[in-house]
């Protein structure tokens, strides 16, 4: 029944395209005739017959579309019961109607940020990040439309059956919602209320840097491209003396993105077995993500991947401070890599390191200060000289006797910028894994999933690197 009215329906709009049309040509017509020219009886009449005729389409159009939108209804409750039944095996299992998504094409930007807001809200999950990085980006309806579009529950209902090979069950409504969240290269974009970037990854991430770094947003580029001066610099002038020209020399700094991939397999049984596995999987990719951008923070390379901290200062000379004393941090040590930082930078600055070294800095005790070292039972400071001290396991913790090797860094973080790419993280999900052994499918399943995500030094001398003295 759906099908004939759907027909019917479209039968319809052309019957009224064809009457508009008939309607639009007469206006040249009498145009034609010359600038005075005034429509005759015959046409007026006809124009009046025509505008009667569009009246009584509309009017039927809008019966039938009423109609079918009734008919799609009883169709999506129907799909949505068939896929319980299939699930729960001989067990029929009723479901409520699938909640009708807002349409997000009329709503204006302010709507599409409380819609985002709201499904995350719903979810006990904060929207403080997401509603930030929304504002920044409210211009881009585009981006915003399709970030709310995947807010909604049908979206993320048919995400679920996707992402578990249940696409065939998918009901109209669904497959709907579906179409907005395909990218270019066929992955399906995550929920807005699974996408890290987006949501779940923001300050309270165990990606050390990540708290403390300057982290920006991009929608549809691939790299952040701003510029760097050293500053103005002024100077006492005699009077009618001409100033000099203090224009700074402006450098370019773009931060490309890099992706990013992670893979997942499992057993066709699991699904059987685990409940939520496909849930289990997007957290396992989101501590990967986290774990991986958190390396690269600090010892990436640039080549594929992000620049890390360490590298950066370590490839620029004038960063680079010297210990004292071959495998031994001092006093002396942390007070020279505070002062090697200008005093722009100085005030804002955050010391870096690995926990092996924040035990070493803990064992000065007394040089620090008869307070600080004196009971085992005490952790690490959080402060050094005034300023925070951030420990992580990414940091450099090799010490030689041969080589500089990188140990502290010290500077200002706001000129460490992390460049993100809110809800383009995507996943395709793989119904059949093929065995190397013949190329036959074994019964696993996978799940792959990529990213983009840049990390760069935009200002080298807002930090100093200490290094450890060689004795050879």
């Amino acid at each position: 029944m759906l099908e004939i009215v759907k027909r019917a329906l479209k039968a319809l709009h052309e019957q009224r395209s064809a009457a508009h049309d008939e309607l639009n040509a007469i206006a040249p017509t009498i145009e034609a005739r010359g600038a005075d020219a005034v429509a005759t009886p015959a046409e007026e009449a006809r124009a009046a017959e025509l505008v009667s005729s569009i009246n009584d389409l509309d009017a039927k159009i809008d019966e039938h579309a009423a109609r079918c939108a009734e008919l799609e209804q009883i169709e999506a409750r129907s799909a949505a019961a068939s896929y319980a039944v299939a699930k729960a095996g001989i067990q029929f299992k009723a479901t409520a109607e699938p909640a009708k998504p807002e349409d997000v094409r009329s709503m204006n930007a302010t709507q599409l940020v409380d819609t985002v807001r709201r499904g995350a809200e719903e979810r006990g999950i904060d929207p403080t990040h997401a509603a930030n990085v929304l504002r920044k980006h409210r211009t881009d309806g585009d981006w915003l439309r399709n970030l709310a579009a995947r807010s909604t529950d049908v979206y993320a209902t048919a995400f679920a059956k996707v992402m578990t090979g249940g696409a065939m069950f998918l009901n109209p409504e669904e497959r709907a919602a579906m179409a907005v969240g395909t990218n270019t290269s066929g992955g399906l974009l995550l929920p807005t209320h699974l996408d890290p970037t987006l949501i779940i990854t923001n300050t309270g991430s165990m990606n050390a840097i990540r708290r403390i770094a300057r982290v920006v947003t991009l929608t549809n580029e691939k790299a952040w491209n701003g510029v760097s001066a050293a500053g103005v610099t002024a100077s006492w002038d005699g009077e009618l003396v001409e100033v000099s020209d203090d224009t700074p020399a402006f450098v370019a700094k773009p931060v490309a993105t890099h992706v990013a991939q992670a893979f997942v397999q499992a057993s066709q049984a699991a699904f059987d077995d685990i409940d939520g596995l496909a849930g289990e999987v997007l957290a396992m990719f989101s501590d990967a993500r986290d774990r991986l951008e958190g390396a690269a923070h600090m010892v990436g390379t640039g080549s594929g991947q992000p620049y890390g901290i360490f590298t950066v200062c370590d490839a620029n000379t004038n960063c680079e401070v010297t210990s004292t004393t071959a495998a031994t941090i001092g006093l002396v040590d942390l007070q020279l890599i505070r002062r090697t930082v200008g005093a722009r930078w100085r005030n804002n600055g955050t010391f870096v390191m690995a926990p092996v070294y924040a035990d070493a800095v803990r064992a000065l005790g007394t040089a620090v200060s008869a307070s600080y070292s004196t009971d085992i039972t005490g952790g690490n400071t959080d402060k050094l000289l005034g300023r925070p001290v951030v420990e992580s396991d990414d940091c450099p913790t090799t010490q030689t006797t041969t080589v500089r090797d990188n140990e502290i860094v010290y500077g200002d973080f706001s000129n460490f910028l992390l460049v993100d790419k809110p809800g383009s993280s995507s996943v395709k999900y793989i119904d059949a894994l093929f065995n190397t052994s013949n190329n036959l499918p074994d019964g696993r399943v996978g799940w792959f999933l990529q990213w983009r995500h840049g990390a760069n030094s935009v200002n080298d001398v807002a930090f100093a690197l200490l290094q450890d003295k060689t004795s050879a």
